[in-house]
């Protein structure tokens, strides 16, 4: 019995050419598309690059801010913004302007213009309720989340006044100076609204508080919606001499963070949600 034999075909060459000339190919085709990839990622990382530098360039402006400047109509002698329920204080100030070089000392254990409780009981006002605070500060959004209906109704009632001193103290963490950007907004919306329109203003503000900071446009806008225009001051940094004053003279006046708040001399140190009860034992006092 025989076997079959099998002779062993030969491959041809043009074939064996053409196969591994389409391996190749593959190869080269894969190469191509990780070397594109490549580029679309390097391009994505520039154009965040640029569009993170044009966002810090946009939003600081300059943040080569004079040693001195200007008071707005809105402000008193310390920076603050005192809202009534007659309106906004306009035109109390007593100084034409403030110098970082020329810092002011308290003369009591309490910060510039907070009067002692001694002194604010025998004043004949409503109580003076002063808060310092930073937009960018989430413990601010928190103490506004639950007592801004309770100032603006003490307001509204004639119970108290409410004093305002924006400071800057988070802004050494910030590459856009969004604490000192809001702080001069404040002003410029101060001097054109009424205290119902600002406090609706700075419950729009302080929700956005915590995220990086609102640009100078989006700034704007909200200040727009509720009926002040503070384009150029916002271009120009109108008050920002100011609000690096108010910002140093809070910190060397026994400020140390945001938010503090007084009432007639007496500090709050409690929880947010306990203010109300505290301020009006306050002014039950007073009435009595």
């Amino acid at each position: 019995m025989s076997k079959d034999n099998k002779t062993p075909q030969k491959t041809d060459p043009r074939v064996a050419a053409r196969a591994v000339a389409a391996k190749q190919s593959q190869r080269n085709n894969k190469s191509k598309k990780n070397r594109r990839w490549i580029q679309l990622a390097v391009l994505a990382i520039v154009a965040a690059i640029v569009a993170m530098i044009a966002f810090v360039v946009i939003n600081t402006r300059s943040n080569d801010i004079a040693d001195s400047g200007p008071l707005p109509s809105s402000s008193n002698d310390f920076g603050g913004i005192v809202l009534t329920n007659d309106g906004i204080q306009k035109d109390t100030a007593t100084v034409d302007s403030v110098d970082i070089n020329n810092l002011r000392k308290s003369d009591t254990d309490l910060p510039l213009g907070v009067e002692t409780a001694e002194q604010a009981s025998a004043n004949g006002q409503p109580v003076r309720v002063t808060i310092f605070q930073d937009y960018n500060c989430v413990h601010c959004a928190e103490f506004e989340r639950d007592n801004a209906d309770v100032l603006k109704k003490l307001i509204d009632d004639g119970k108290i006044t409410l004093e305002i001193r924006n400071v800057t103290y988070l802004d050494q963490s910030s590459p856009t100076f969004y604490s000192a950007r809001s702080a001069n907004a404040a002003y410029s919306v101060a001097n054109q609204l009424s205290t119902d329109d600002f406090l609706e203003y700075q419950k729009e503000i302080f929700t956005h508080q915590g995220q990086g900071g609102l640009n100078d446009g989006e700034i704007e806008d909200i200040a727009s919606s509720h009926g002040a225009d503070i384009k150029s001051d916002m271009k120009d940094g109108s008050w920002r001499p100011l609000v690096n004053v108010v910002t140093s003279e809070s910190s060397t006046n026994g400020v140390a963070g945001t938010p503090t708040v007084y009432a007639d001399g007496q500090q709050f140190n409690t929880s947010p949600d306990a203010f109300e009860d505290w301020v009006n034992q306050i002014i039950e006092k007073k009435q009595a």
